[in-house]
């Protein structure tokens, strides 16, 4: 064995350093031509698979995701929610100024989203899923503000608000109004899909909101660490917040296009900019009170998935 070793240490003439630096070159190569591949991939439209639908925490991790026909994926328009946000779950809510545009715009308000989380939960503990999907509409314009390398997390998330509209627009949307009866009425019915999904069948309210609720948890904590944190890297708290939330799920080579796509995350200054237009010690505060409203709907969804056994669906 020492023999065979020492021959296998022995430098071949010629080579010098380039061939031992040759396995580090294409280790570091790798990551990144899978990351470039994927930003080409993901600049087309793609009726019926995704490239990136495990992004969102699907397991096991496939090339391509589970998603509806083209018909089906379009996203329908959903009626507009039968009373205002309301402070019901004792969460600090962020008021609304003159100058917060009340429309549907592309641009993130980082109030609107608190407002729409805190609004989802109501004083019984049930999660109304209208208002928990249009919390997600505006972290996915957060997600589309940090730059092309967050667009397949984007546009997986577009991709399963889709799937839950359609259930809510569907024959059966009544018992999609809140999670809690979305989780009866597909237990009842079989619907889950706890081994695997059935052929030609629009994937199920309970898989699809999973994937929702473990990406929630990323941006969570994410969100909290940039709101407490004074000196740390925002890339580096990105990355720490994935790897505790979602990496899990995920196999080596969605980590690394993961671990990329956080390197290219803008300066803590511009995060605070584009979050919330206020200066560093206003923002702390917002963004406190919005990590408060997400992480209370973030833990009721939790003990609902973990009652029923159903945190681990595939």
């Amino acid at each position: 064995m020492g023999l065979a070793s020492g021959r296998q240490k022995q430098q071949v003439p010629g080579m010098g350093a380039t061939a031992w630096a040759h396995p580090r070159l294409c280790r570091l190569i790798l990551p990144v031509g899978v990351f470039l591949l994927l930003l080409c991939f993901s600049s087309l439209r793609l009726p019926e698979h995704s490239l990136s639908a495990c992004i969102l925490g699907g397991r096991p991790c496939h090339w391509f995701g589970e998603t509806p026909s083209n018909k089906e994926d379009k996203e329908k328009e959903m009626p507009p929610p039968a009373s205002p946000p309301t402070n019901t779950t004792g969460a600090p809510l962020l008021p609304l100024s003159p100058a917060d545009p009340q429309d549907q715009s592309n641009e993130f308000h980082i109030k609107h989203m608190q407002r729409a989380f805190t609004a989802s939960l109501m004083p019984s503990g049930q999660i109304l899923i209208w208002e928990y999907l249009s919390g997600w509409k505006e972290l996915i314009k957060f997600m589309d503000s940090l730059g092309a390398a967050f667009g397949l997390i984007s546009r997986e998330t577009q991709t399963k608000i889709a799937i839950m509209q359609q259930h809510q627009n569907g024959p059966q949307g009544p018992h999609y109004h809140t999670l809690q009866s979305m989780v009866n009425f597909e237990l009842a019915k079989g619907l889950v899909g706890f081994q695997s999904l059935p052929a030609g069948h629009l994937p199920s309210g309970c898989r699809t909101l999973l994937r929702l609720h473990r990406a929630l948890k990323w941006l969570e904590l994410f969100l909290h660490k940039l709101g407490t944190s004074e000196d740390r890297d925002p890339s580096q708290m990105c990355a720490d917040a994935y790897r505790e939330a979602l990496a899990p799920y995920h196999s080596w080579w969605v980590r690394q296009v993961a671990s990329l796509a956080f390197m290219a995350l803008p300066s803590r200054q511009d995060l605070y900019h584009i979050i919330c237009l206020e200066e560093e010690r206003k923002a702390r505060t917002i963004l406190q009170a919005t990590v408060h409203s997400i992480a209370r709907v973030y833990n009721i969804t939790h003990e609902v998935y973990a009652a029923h056994g159903m945190l681990d669906l595939p």
